[in-house]
Parts: structure tokens; C-alpha cells; sequence
């Protein structure tokens, strides 16, 4: 019987990462505990309200860590972007299932310079309209939004967890990530449904104790 491992993505947006300090003692912190990875979420001011940063931030991590960079575009246009931040080393890269012009050749870039892809449904969008894209074999994660995207913080969305269930129901291999109101109450939850990866700001960040929070949440 396999074990399956459920990766840590901590959310660097719940940080003060625009203080260069902090942004190292933050790293150091992450590369200490068991995270996998960071998460870095782009947003454009666009296709959300908020704007946060861009590829050349994604380039300035990767040579400050070894932790894999988990990028989220959150933008208006990922079609034309993405070229960007696989050149600024990114080693995950989900883009919105709604905002894709051509998703299939969106993704084929992505996975043709060694990145992993990864398609991102918000709560509105229902599970079954990734079955044909995941027919392709192109996804390696799909990305569970459990809040509304654009902002840290949010609560958990009553019943998203239970789009984990449907998806692992609907594909054996492909990776599931969650993101949004992640904490230690619903974090056991979410990996008994098949989530392999679970992003958290708040829950760690502003926990006495992060690197003990990470431990919890991965179990």
C-alpha cells in the first residue's frame, strides 16, 4: 500500500515580504521546516483587486532558496505571460481554468521546459469541467481554490473540500492542491479527501510557532 505525502506550500504573501530582512529570515524559517515549497502569488490588479508582484520577484527567491517556487498567475491574461516566469525559474506554474484563451497550449509550454502545470478552478467552477483537459494527460496539479481568489485571510468556503473528493474520484494520479482558509482544524480533512499539497498563509505565519504549524499541517 503507498503512503501518500502531503507537501507544505506556505504562502509568502502573508509575510512582509517586500522587507528584505524579513523576506531572508522568512526563507530561512521555511528551509528549517518541512515546507516543500513557496507559494507565490501573482496578481495583476486586473483579474483580482489586489497586485502584489511580478516574475523578477520570482527570479529574486530563486537564487535565495532551494525550495521549489510554486507560482499562482492570478492575472487576467496567463497565455501571454507564462514565458516570463518558467525564465525566472519557476518550478510549478497554475494558471486559471477561467482565464486561459487556449488552455491545452498554455499548458504544453509550461511542461515543455520541465515545469509542472497546473490548472486552477474557483469555488464557483464545478469539478466536472476539468474532465476533458485532464483526458490530456498536460496537468500535473490542479489547484482547489477554497475562498473567492484575491486576498489572504479569507475563511474556508463551506463544501469545497468536498471538490478534492471529486477530483481524486476523477483522476488517480493528478495532483491536488488547495488553497484558501487552510488551517489545522480542516487540513485533516482536506488530505483524507486526496489533497497531496495544501497552501497556508495566515495559519502559519501568524501562528506562535510556524515551523511546528508546517509539521501539523503535513502530518
Amino acid at each position: 500500500m503507498s503512503i501518500r505525502i502531503t507537501r507544505i506550500s506556505p504562502s509568502i504573501i502573508a509575510t512582509n515580504y517586500k522587507d528584505q530582512d524579513q523576506l531572508e529570515k522568512t526563507i530561512a524559517l521555511l528551509e528549517r521546516s518541512q515546507a516543500s515549497m513557496i507559494h507565490l502569488d501573482v496578481m495583476d490588479g486586473i483579474y483580482v483587486k489586489n497586485k502584489t508582484f511580478d516574475e523578477t520577484f520570482v527570479d529574486e527567491l530563486k537564487n535565495k532558496t532551494w525550495l521549489m517556487l510554486d507560482v499562482h498567475l492570478m492575472v487576467d491574461k496567463p497565455d501571454e505571460v507564462v514565458d516570463k516566469y518558467i525564465k525566472a525559474g519557476a518550478d510549478i506554474i497554475s494558471v486559471h481554468f477561467d482565464r486561459c484563451k487556449n488552455l491545452v497550449e498554455t499548458l504544453k509550454k509550461i511542461k515543455a521546459k520541465n515545469v509542472l502545470s497546473g490548472v486552477v478552478i474557483n469555488p464557483k467552477i464545478p469539478t466536472i469541467k476539468l474532465k476533458d483537459i485532464l483526458k490530456t494527460g498536460l496537468v500535473d496539479i490542479v489547484l482547489v481554490m477554497g475562498v473567492e481568489p484575491g486576498a489572504y485571510g479569507q475563511t474556508f468556503i463551506p463544501g469545497m473540500g468536498e471538490k478534492v473528493a471529486e477530483l481524486r474520484e476523477m483522476d488517480k494520479n493528478v495532483l491536488i492542491e488547495f488553497d484558501g482558509g487552510v488551517t489545522l482544524r480542516n487540513a485533516k480533512i482536506l488530505r483524507k479527501m486526496g489533497a497531496n499539497i495544501l497552501v497556508s498563509g495566515s495559519a502559519i505565519f501568524q501562528s506562535k510557532d510556524p515551523k511546528k504549524t508546517i509539521k501539523q499541517l503535513r502530518k
